[in-house]
């Protein structure tokens, strides 16, 4: 076991370096853990309000009491001059406010005459929809019941008291927690970047150390078999993979989400995509070995292929916000096809015969990845024999 204790020794020597990403993980998880609060899904929906201003030049019952509303659910300031353009150009630039409501004089009566529309200036760039729809909902509904027979006032009043009732909704989710991400899977998420990091510091720079021509050499001239060399680097590589699923794939998302991680249904499926992820990761730094003579560009090589496919393939950024473009392209990288099966998991308890199909095609692609990796850097390693 001369090639396994000497793959250990060096293992040791990197460990500084696989520690730091390993540290680079629990802090992510950490800060995800915290802009996340308890995980706990909220109650009661708060709508954001936007800084308006008001000019009520009708002085009505149906202008006051729009203005009142819109005090409500809007953040309306009120001791802002826009009594002229200028001044309402400049409150808009400097982002006082982001729109401003004008009420003609007049404006209750030509508006049941005629639903005359309000004059609305908006800050360049700013979505007004939410504002408009609350302006036009609550008209809308005065109008409705005034032509039903309500005066003014009467029809204010039902709708002021209309809107605020409040509706109890109850959300009977036969799958997860309510349609809510568990947060050990966003932990989930963020493991490619750390395992193809780390693999690459620890068996990538090991493999370029062992395929030095002048080691290769002097092994090859050892009492020690080729065939038993390679199985002494393959159980150095499984040292490191078991290692990195005890740690990554159990005990982090244990210590930081006991209570929903062990309690959680799809618990076997998430150490599956896991594990398959770290034999991508291996299989990815085998190739990067073969294809990489030198060790000082590791580094360079690490961070382009990690942060790279991270980027690409929803680990920092969600799949979600990726153009259709992006996620034809990524389909052919292995670190997607962990992603939508993370995702599927994240979501279900139960899966029915679409989801079966789509969560075992996402095991069965990234098996093809490790094959194909795997294949291409034995191909690479042949050539290179060859040319020694």
């Amino acid at each position: 076991m001369t090639v396994f204790k000497g793959f250990l020794l060096l293992l040791k020597r990197e460990a500084k370096s696989v520690s730091l990403y390993l540290v680079i993980f629990i802090a992510m998880a950490v800060m995800t853990q915290l802009s996340m609060g308890d995980n706990q899904p909220t109650s009661t929906f708060k709508s954001m309000s936007t800084r308006i201003a008001i000019e009520d030049k009708d002085q009505s019952d149906l202008s006051k009491s729009l203005v009142n509303y819109l005090e409500k659910t809007q953040s309306v300031k009120r001791d802002l001059n826009i009594s002229t353009p200028d001044m309402i150009q400049e409150n808009l630039y400097y982002s006082n406010v982001y729109s401003v409501i004008k009420i003609p004089k007049g404006f209750e009566k030509d508006y049941f005459d005629k639903q005359t529309p309000l004059t609305l200036i908006n800050k360049p760039g700013f979505d007004s929809t939410y504002v408009t729809d609350q302006v036009d909902q609550f008209l809308k509904s005065v109008k409705v019941l005034h032509e039903s027979g309500d005066t003014v006032a009467q029809a204010v009043q039902k709708v002021q008291r209309y809107d605020s009732q409040k509706s109890r909704v109850t959300l009977i989710a036969q799958n997860k927690s309510g349609g809510e991400m568990p947060y050990h899977n966003y932990l989930f998420q963020y493991l490619p970047y750390i395992l193809i990091s780390m693999t690459s510091y620890s068996l990538g720079i090991i493999l370029i150390i062992y395929a030095e021509p002048d080691k290769k050499r002097r092994m090859l001239c050892a009492p020690v078999s080729y065939r038993s060399m390679n199985l002494q680097l393959m159980l150095g590589a499984a040292v490191i993979g078991t290692g990195l699923w005890l740690i990554c794939g159990v005990a982090l998302p244990t210590i930081l989400s006991a209570k929903t991680f062990l309690s959680d249904p799809n618990l076997p499926y998430y150490l599956l995509n896991v594990g398959l992820m770290i034999l991508v990761s291996l299989a990815l730094s085998f190739l990067v070995s073969k294809l990489i003579q030198r060790i000082n560009i590791i580094s360079s090589v690490t961070n382009v292929l990690a942060l790279g496919m991270s980027f690409l393939c929803g680990v920092f950024v969600p799949l979600s916000v990726l153009s259709p473009t992006i996620k034809k392209i990524t389909q052919f990288l292995p670190v997607y096809w962990y992603e939508v099966t993370n995702e599927l998991i994240g979501y279900q308890t139960t899966f029915n015969a679409s989801q079966k199909w789509e969560l075992y095609k996402g095991f069965g692609i990234q098996l093809l990845f490790v094959i194909a990796l795997l294949s291409l850097g034995m191909l690479v390693g042949k050539l290179r024999e060859q040319k020694i």
